[in-house]
This record gives structure tokens, C-alpha cells and sequence, in this order.
């Protein structure tokens, strides 16, 4: 039965060309995977969002549509028609461009029809460079907090204003005064203040724990996904040390925004309040106090870049030294079969020691800033001090706002004193930025979505004039190769080592980009591919796959965690791993450790191959994936390779030969290059450096 086409992608298509921008309807519907001809307004949508257009549904009356924006998509007549304002507005047939006047189709005017509205976006702006913006949006999403905490800190304040007022009083009419009633109001208001301020800095500090909390959940779970997205290449030419490094430095930039910085912006407000207060004592001893803080800031500007300077090198220092301790970690296998730990020590000494001195030289710089800091204040103390007794002896001021003004000003002077802490932070935190900006600027895989989505593949391959290299200084390791795989074959790889097996399926898998040529799976082009779509239809096992602490059955469901036992069992008897799991204490449920390192290779080997089975992939990939297994292993798994290979394209790589000879078609590459491809017999018959490698196998 022919299946009814509502038109709704042709009219998309329509609106499209009218901005400019040629697709098919074809193309769409590959995007987003549709089985159908009519796609419902949820799927137009998309479509229209692949495009870069925004999009609205909305119900209109005849007499609203001249306000819409058009042109616009229309449900009228049974299918979807384009809205368009010329002359008159028209309705647009999308297959056949027919024109018509839009009163010929509407029945009465107070019928409502659904329209989709379609807006041109603007030009996307550049990405900008990672900084303190980057945090703003996670800040602000807390506003409900930080308006509460403001309010809060607004009323401690309040107290702080108050203190100095309330001894004031106490020294001017009690003591001078000699008047017991004023003595029990003013204690009386000096212990309330007393208990209700630390309530009220106990609140605001436990609102603030929770923001702080919930903002850095926020950020590290941001960096976190932005890692996880960027490519493999990445982390190739970098190395492991030196990017845990980097991620660290995240930790000092969120200490120094959600930690006491906020609060001490939050306090500098107030001081203005505070300056105003003291003018009104003493004008003299109010710009004495402003101009120490005008040489703490002159000191910032001198010191600042000192300390950021010296900071770097710490940090460049503690860099290397997590590098090589990470590296003599994941080595120290090596390192003991070499009998190398006297030689490793030495180098850890070198690299720890210069560590502690770019530490020290911090710390000394550091040090230096604070106690300048704190002999200007003591300073500006004892001047304060002088300069307000002679006000008193003159008559200017009572003894009571004296003291007063001495408490007031430590309310200026601390959050400044405190901010000579948070500069030397801020140093700190400016080339964090620098280095966290080494992860969060470099651009994500598949940034920007291509309209190939790859819902449905069946697994044919093609390579077409392929040319890589991992760097722009280095030689080519695939130099123009054009390889054909078609749909549900066994294909094997081999060659000789560094040839570029491996580099091929990396290509395939979008792990890599070709700097020439295509990679087409089932017509599509994967330049415009959704990479974690395709991966998703693929499966790999490596020579050395990786396990996760977990049990057995937790890593072979990584990649389909709703699967059910039955399926795991399954994919397990495929891999022969059933046997060796079913020895364990626990089976399915054995504890891993990390990596796996608790099984022998092989027996890891075979359950990152159920792992792999498990998904029931269009594409399965073994790179020496039995490389690592024992003989009887291996034959287990060769027993099964009809069930594996069955209904799937697959591509093994492999130097041993034998696990490829009944392959539908075996390719031999040799320096990037296809250098021969048949099957195993007339490979064999044809001579060449298959049947050498043959050869040297089996004799």
C-alpha cells in the first residue's frame, strides 16, 4: 500500500532555497532516520534546526496571518503548503510551485490552521576565548542564593555599622556621662547584637556552602563533558600528566570565585557606607585613611605581575613533575624489568626539587606582599591614632567617636588587607585560566552537527583517495588508498607494522579526518556525519581494550546498559568467555579492578569482545582483537566467527594470518598503499607479499 506524503519536508525544502540554502528532501529525511513520507510537525521541526533555522508552532486565524513573518509553513488542504506574502498572500504548492490566493482555501475565517514559523538565525558569533565569562552563567543561575546572601550580609553589616555607634554611646553619656540608664540599654543592645549576628553568619555562610556547592557540581561537570567531546588526537600529543594538570587548575579558579572572593565583593559594597560614615566623624582622618589605600593599590600594580610571573613557573614546574609521576605510574612495569628504579629516583629528585623551589620562590614573593600589606596598615594605625587624640584634645571629636571611628575603619581596612590576599589568588587565577583554556578552546569533535544522521546503515564502506598524516611535519600513512568493503563482508586486513591498518579504521570510526579524500559508509559522507550517531552502529575491539572497575557484567553492558542477562550470556558464549567467567567466584558479578588487571590478558580480550557483541553492531572492527588469547582461545572464537560475522560488515586486522584466511576478501596494505587484495587462495596462488608473510607463518 502506498504510503500518504503530507509534503511537509518539501515545504521545508521550499523555505530553504527561498533563504538560499539547497537540500533535499532525501537528505532530511536520512537525517533524522525517518521511515515515513509524512513527517509530523515535532520532525519538521528538527529538520528545520538542522538547517539553523529557529523555529514555532502556533495556531492563526485568517485574519492574523498577515502579521506572521513569512514565508511560513501551513497545514491546510491535508498536507503542508507554504504561506508566502507577494501580491496577495498565496498558498505555495511545495511539489509542483503552484500558486494560488489563500481565501480560495479557507473555508470560514475563524477557523484556526496550524503554521509553522521559520526564522533565518543570525550568523553564529566566534567562540570566545575561555575566561571568567565562561563562569558567569552558572553564577547567575544561582540568584535566588546570592540575593539572600546579599540580604543577609546587608544585615550583618547593619550590626557592624551599629557596634561602633552603641560604644559610642557607652563612652560619650556613660562614662563621661556617668549615667547607669543608658548603660543597661545600650549592653542590653550590644549582647542582641551579639547573638544575632553569628545566626545571621551562620545562615549566610550555609547559603553560600550550598551555591558554592551547586556551582562548582555545575562547572566540573561542564569541563568534564567538553573533555569527553574533544578528539582523540588531543590527547595523543599531549601528555596524560600535563592534562590532569590542567583540569586541577580548575579547582583554583573555582576556589577563587565561589570561595571568599564573592563574599568580599559582596562586603566592598558596604564599605562605601562606611567611608561616608567616617567623613561625617572626620574628614582629616577619613582621607588619611583613603590614601592608604591608594599605596596598597600602588603595591598591587608593582607586585602583581611579579607574583604572576614567579607563579607560573611554579605551576609549569608542578606540570612536569605530575607528568613524569604519571608516566614512572602507568610504567612501572617496565621500570622493574629494567631493574631502573635507582635511575628513576634520581630524576624524581631533580624534577621534586625544582618544584619546591619555584614553591618557595611563590611563597617568598608572597610573603613579602603581605607584610608590606600589613606594615601600611599598621601605619596608617598609629597615624589614625595620633592625628585622632589631637582632634580630641582639640575638641574636634569626642573620646567616643574616636573609638568609634577606630572600629569603623577596620571595616574598611579588613576587606581591603583581605583583598591583598585575593590579588595574590587572582594571579594565581589568571594563569589558571590560561592553562584550563588549553582544554576549554580547543574545539569539540563534531562541533557543529553535519545533516547526515546514521540511524539506519547497513555497512558499506568506501574509501576513496584517502590521504593522512598525524602532523602537518610528518610522512603520509595512508598515501591515496581507494578500498571498497560492501554491506554484511568479512574483510581482513594485514601487512607489515606502521603500514597503516590501524589508522585506516580510526579514519572509518571519525577518530581521525582525512586531509584528502572521502570515507562514504552507505552513500553518506562522514565529513557531514553525527560521529556519535555513527559510533553508535559500530563496534571495536582493540589489541589492548580497556576495562573499568566494575564487575564483568557492568563492563560487558557499558555500551547497552538495558540489556538483559539472557544478552550478556549470549554475547559472552560468542567471545568464549562464558567458561573462564563462570569459574570465577562471583561470574557475571566478579569485581574488577582497574583496568581489569585482576584477569590475564586473554581473558580481558574476551570480554571486551562481548562487550563489543553485545550492541549487535552494522560494523565490527577486531584490530588484533586475538592477539593477546592462547591457541584454544582462539579457536573458540574462530568456531564462532560465522555467528559473529553473520548479518554484520566486519573488518579484522591481523598479523596472524590464520585468523583471517576464511575472510570473504583479504586486503594487504604496505606503506599506505593497497598492494594487493583476493581471497585467501588466490592471494596465495598470486605469489606475493601475502603469500610471503604465509609462508614465514607456517613453516
Amino acid at each position: 500500500m502506498e504510503q500518504l506524503n503530507n509534503h511537509g519536508l518539501d515545504a521545508l525544502v521550499w523555505v530553504a532555497k527561498y533563504y538560499q540554502n539547497n537540500v533535499s528532501s532525501d537528505q532530511l529525511r536520512h537525517a533524522i532516520g525517518m521511515q515515513t513520507l509524512s513527517p509530523t510537525e515535532w520532525e519538521i521541526r528538527e529538520c528545520a534546526q538542522i538547517l539553523g533555522y529557529e523555529t514555532e508552532l502556533i495556531a492563526a486565524q485568517y485574519k492574523q496571518l498577515r502579521t506572521l513573518p513569512l514565508p511560513a509553513l501551513i497545514y491546510i488542504d491535508g498536507f503542508w503548503q507554504v504561506i508566502s506574502q507577494e501580491n496577495e498572500l498565496v498558498l505555495i504548492n511545495p511539489t509542483n510551485d503552484e500558486r494560488k490566493p489563500i481565501y480560495n482555501s479557507i473555508g470560514h475565517q475563524q477557523a484556526e490552521f496550524d503554521i509553522v514559523l521559520i526564522k533565518e538565525q543570525l550568523e553564529p558569533e566566534q567562540k570566545k576565548a575561555f575566561g571568567f565569562s565562561w563562569f558567569i552563567p552558572s553564577i547567575l543561575r544561582q540568584h535566588v542564593k546570592l540575593r539572600n546572601i546579599f540580604i543577609l550580609s546587608a544585615i550583618i553589616q547593619l550590626f557592624a555599622l551599629i557596634s561602633p555607634l552603641l560604644f559610642q554611646n557607652l563612652i560619650d553619656k556613660v562614662l563621661v556621662g556617668r549615667s547607669l540608664s543608658n548603660l543597661h540599654v545600650i549592653a542590653l543592645a550590644i549582647f542582641a547584637i551579639a547573638v544575632a549576628e553569628p545566626i545571621y553568619g551562620f545562615i549566610r555562610n550555609k547559603i553560600f556552602s550550598h551555591s558554592s556547592s551547586q556551582i562548582s557540581a555545575e562547572l566540573s561537570g561542564k569541563i568534564y563533558r567538553h573533555l569527553m567531546a574533544l578528539p582523540l588526537n588531543y590527547f595523543k600529543l599531549r601528555p596524560t600528566g600535563k592534562i590532569i594538570a590542567r583540569i586541577r587548575e580548575l579547582a583554583h579558579i573555582r576556589q577563587f570565585l565561589t570561595g571568599s572572593t564573592l563574599m568580599l565583593f559582596i562586603d566592598f559594597i558596604f564599605v562605601i557606607l562606611f567611608v561616608a560614615v567616617l567623613f561625617s566623624y572626620s574628614s582629616l582622618m577619613a582621607w588619611i585613611l583613603l590614601g592608604s589605600m591608594g599605596v596598597f593599590f600602588v603595591l598591587w600594580m608593582i607586585l602583581g605581575p611579579i607574583i604572576r610571573q614567579q607563579t607560573q613557573k611554579s605551576y609549569q614546574a608542578d606540570e612536569n613533575g605530575l607528568t613524569f609521576l604519571t608516566e614512572s605510574i602507568t610504567g612501572i612495569e617496565t621500570i622493574k624489568t629494567t631493574a631502573t628504579e635507582k635511575y628513576f629516583n634520581q630524576r624524581w629528585k631533580k624534577i621534586f626539587s625544582k618544584q619546591l623551589t619555584q614553591s618557595f620562590k611563590v611563597s617568598m614573593r608572597s610573603e613579602v606582599a603581605s607584610q608590606l600589606m600589613t606594615l601600611v596598615s599598621k601605619i596608617t594605625t598609629a597615624i589614625l591614632l595620633w592625628v585622632g587624640v589631637k582632634e580630641v584634645l582639640n575638641g574636634g571629636i569626642s573620646p567616643g567617636e574616636l573609638v568609634a571611628f577606630n572600629m569603623l575603619s577596620a571595616h574598611v581596612t579588613q576587606p581591603v588587607l583581605r583583598f591583598a590576599q585575593v590579588w595574590q589568588d587572582f594571579q594565581h587565577t589568571i594563569i589558571s585560566l590560561r592553562r584550563v583554556g588549553d582544554i576549554l578552546d580547543e574545539p569539540v569533535e563534531n562541533e557543529r552537527k553535519g545533516i547526515a544522521n546514521t540511524s539506519n546503515i547497513h555497512g558499506k564502506i568506501e574509501f576513496q583517495n584517502i590521504r593522512f598524516r598525524y602532523q602537518p611535519d610528518t610522512p603520509e600513512v595512508i598515501n591515496n588508498l581507494s578500498l571498497m568493503v560492501n554491506s554484511g563482508e568479512f574483510i581482513g586486513i594485514t601487512g607489515p607494522s606502521g603500514s597503516g591498518k590501524s589508522t585506516l579504521t580510526k579514519l572509518l570510526q571519525r577518530l581521525y579526518v582525512p586531509q584528502h579524500g572521502q570515507v562514504i559508509v552507505d552513500g553518506m559522507d562522514l565529513a557531514v556525519a553525527d560521529t556519535v550517531s555513527l559510533r553508535r552502529k559500530m563496534s571495536v575491539v582493540l589489541q589492548e581494550s580497556t576495562l573499568f572497575v566494575g564487575s564483568i557484567a557492568e563492563n560487558i553492558r557499558l555500551s547497552h546498559p538495558q540489556a538483559t542477562n539472557e544478552q550478556v550470556i549470549h554475547a559472552a558464549k560468542l567471545a568464549g568467555a562464558y567458561d573462564f567467567i563462570m569459574a570465577l567466584p562471583d561470574n557475571f558479578n566478579y569485581p574488577l579492578s582497574e583496568k581489569g588487571l585482576n584477569l590475564s590478558g586473554g581473558q580481558r580480550q574476551r570480554i571486551a569482545l562481548a562487550r563489543s557483541l553485545l550492541t549487535e553492531p552494522d560494523i565490527l572492527i577486531l584490530d588484533e582483537a586475538t592477539s593477546a588469547l592462547d591457541y584454544e582461545s582462539e579457536a573458540a572464537i574462530m568456531e564462532n566467527m560465522p555467528l559473529i560475522t553473520q548479518g554484520r560488515t566486519v573488518i579484522s586486522i591481523a598479523h596472524r594470518l590464520n585468523t583471517i584466511m576464511h575472510a570473504d576478501r583479504i586486503c594487504v596494505i604496505c606503506q599506505g598503499e593497497v598492494h594487493e587484495m583476493d581471497t585467501h587462495e588466490n592471494l596465495l596462488k598470486s605469489n606475493g607479499l601475502y603469500a610471503n608473510l604465509w609462508r614465514q607463518q607456517t613453516q
